[in-house]
């Protein structure tokens, strides 16, 4: 591990998620060998929680969350961070521009979760993202790119709504219920990985890192997983 490296994560985005993210981090090194303090990443975390929402910016619903994010950057860099991710998929959308305007590079999230599709040689592919991801079509941008025999598949309309209902219950105590509560973003999640999987696809994105919090299935591509490898790949 280079003792050089310190990255920068822009979180808030959600703040469960973003504490599930340091904490994949760290059983991940200590899974494989880490013992000591010292054995751990410096990492700078800034939870962005008076940010303009992402997706209801890119909805058309709300203010942009592009200065605020740049000023961030800045001020992680200043700290220190030699890089930087943004624990959003949504954020994405403007990541050139947030990267430029702060003079730094970023790790892109999404692109790593298109190499790891390419990786894997999936033809057809379910995506549950946020509203905003959704109606801007990010993922498509960096698919066409990437690997771009790739079909996407979205949820049905109801099921997008399912989809934002998943994300709003994991910011909220829903995540706390009864393990047979329909209000639990897992139950709610599954279902969505059900309606995917009938529309013939051969595994599911879960392209909003809120998800990871209390839906986890190793047969879909979690993109808060697919932070953590990109995270470690940068500091091992």
């Amino acid at each position: 591990m280079s003792k050089q490296k310190i990255i920068g994560i822009i979180g808030g985005n959600g703040v469960a998620a973003t504490n599930k993210l340091n904490e994949l981090i760290e059983n991940a090194l200590t899974k494989n060998g880490a013992f000591r303090d010292c054995h751990h990443p410096e990492i700078i975390i800034w939870q962005a929680t008076k940010a303009p929402s992402r997706s209801m910016y890119l909805e058309g619903r709300g203010e942009s969350f592009i200065k605020d994010y740049v000023d961030i950057a800045k001020k992680l860099k200043s700290c220190g961070a030699n890089k930087i991710c943004m624990c959003c998929n949504t954020a994405h959308y403007a990541i050139d521009e947030i990267s430029e305007k702060a003079n730094i590079e970023f790790i892109n999230l999404i692109e790593g979760v298109a190499n790891k599709v390419k990786e894997l040689k999936i033809k057809k592919i379910g995506l549950a993202v946020s509203d905003g991801c959704y109606k801007t079509k990010l993922y498509d941008k960096y698919f066409s790119q990437i690997c771009p025999d790739v079909e996407l598949i979205y949820p049905d309309e109801d099921y997008q709504k399912l989809v934002t209902k998943g994300i709003c219950n994991i910011k909220n105590k829903s995540r706390f219920e009864n393990i047979l509560s329909e209000e639990r973003p897992k139950n709610i999640f599954n279902k969505v990985k059900t309606h995917l999987i009938d529309k013939g696809v051969e595994k599911v994105i879960m392209g909003c890192t809120d998800i990871r919090v209390d839906y986890f299935d190793d047969d879909n591509i979690d993109s808060l997983e697919v932070l953590k490898e990109l995270i470690l790949k940068e500091i091992c």
